[in-house]
């Protein structure tokens, strides 16, 4: 009842569908298979777009028709909640559909739909792989880049690696070294060539940038609190995910305010934002953003009371908003393991408490999180 009641005060969004009434079998089978697809929501009968309460007259065989047309017109098939409740005298349905671990739908015409903001339309040929990634269908960093081979791998980076993690050295195997970045996964195989894969050029390649100059990080700093303030600088950050953690980090340090006190006989320096909340949001957009999506970057904004990363690319499997303090999913299972390797992340499935307790110590604050379209948007607040 609460649930409806906060829906009909946001009004429609990514999450809130509005209909006078039950729409046609073919029209609510696809706007089902577009909330499914994406981040689940619900639609609300019995009210008009802006929001007024219309009211339903026949409720008795409305969830049998329902139930029938999700069997019969949506494939593969998905569970969804129905309840019935009153408002001002008047009947109004909701339909929760949730995010799908079974993704992507189609209606039984064969059609896949995806919800853009207010409304539904059909997936373009990338947006449905994107949909197969994110299910944990198709590992996109371990997909192979035409065009690369073993030579766009920097083998001293891989040397060094290889230290760290297993104290030996690449060249004192017994294998051919493009053997062994084959078995690492930083390789795959072709027609007797070796071909490097997403994720082996964006933690070892020599140039990152040169087969996927979306992998950026651009970073502003406004002398403000919004885009329309004036900017003091702008920063593009490449070269491999690791060097671009280290950079960013020193970059957003930089431009932090830093005050100190005495506790004791120790002077004590802090900074506007915990440090390692910092290095947590920036480490999560890296490890966890969709590098599929051509012509999209990691996007940070430095206001002076708050900063906003975007990573782009929507939760991923059936991870949601509500759900995303405890649930633990990944589309970039290579990426996460090698920074795992590397020490870059500390316990898998914890970075979001993490950050939620940083910011409560330090700043008295709780960050925010959105589901932007195709972005995820985190927000860190400066103290109250």
């Amino acid at each position: 009842m609460q649930k409806i009641k906060n829906a009909l005060i946001e009004g429609e969004n990514l999450f809130i569908e509005f209909k006078e009434e039950l729409p046609n079998v073919d029209d609510l089978a696809a706007e089902i298979c577009a909330f499914a697809n994406t981040e689940g929501g619900t639609i609300i009968l019995g009210v008009k777009d802006n929001g007024e309460i219309k009211g339903l007259k026949d409720i008795k065989s409305l969830e049998e028709k329902i139930m029938n047309i999700v069997r019969q017109n949506v494939l593969p098939e998905i569970s969804l909640n129905f309840f019935v409740c009153e408002i001002h005298q008047k009947k109004i349905a909701a339909i929760e559909i949730l995010k799908s671990a079974f993704r992507p739908h189609q209606t039984n015409k064969g059609v896949f739909y995806i919800r853009v903001g207010t409304t539904k339309r059909k997936a373009s040929k990338e947006e449905l792989g994107r949909i197969y990634q994110d299910a944990g269908i198709i590992d996109y960093d371990q997909c192979f880049i035409k065009g690369s081979s073993l030579f766009d791998i920097d083998q001293n980076k891989t040397n060094q690696f290889f230290h760290q993690v297993y104290n030996k050295d690449i060249y004192d195997e017994q294998i051919s070294v493009g053997q062994l970045f084959y078995n690492l996964k930083i390789l795959k195989q072709e027609n007797n060539n070796f071909i490097a894969t997403v994720g082996g050029l964006l933690l070892f390649g020599k140039d990152p940038q040169k087969f996927l100059p979306q992998a950026v990080i651009k970073l502003a700093v406004f002398d403000g609190n919004d885009t329309t303030s004036k900017m003091l600088d702008k920063k593009e950050i490449a070269g491999t995910l690791p060097l671009q953690i280290e950079e960013t980090e020193k970059i957003i340090q930089f431009y932090m305010k830093k005050s100190s006190e005495i506790e004791g006989f120790k002077r004590i320096y802090k900074t506007e934002y915990p440090t390692e909340a910092i290095r947590e949001v920036v480490i999560n957009a890296i490890a966890h953003r969709n590098y599929s999506i051509h012509g999209s970057n990691i996007r940070i904004f430095i206001f002076n009371n708050r900063i906003e990363v975007y990573s782009p690319g929507r939760l991923p499997n059936t991870i949601t908003l509500n759900n995303i303090l405890y649930a633990q999913q990944t589309r970039n299972h290579f990426i996460v393991r090698i920074l795992d390797n590397l020490n870059y992340i500390e316990s898998l499935g914890t970075g979001i408490q993490k950050i939620i307790r940083l910011m409560k110590e330090n700043n008295n604050t709780e960050p925010k999180f959105e589901v932007l379209d195709e972005e995820f948007k985190v927000t860190l607040y400066k103290n109250l």
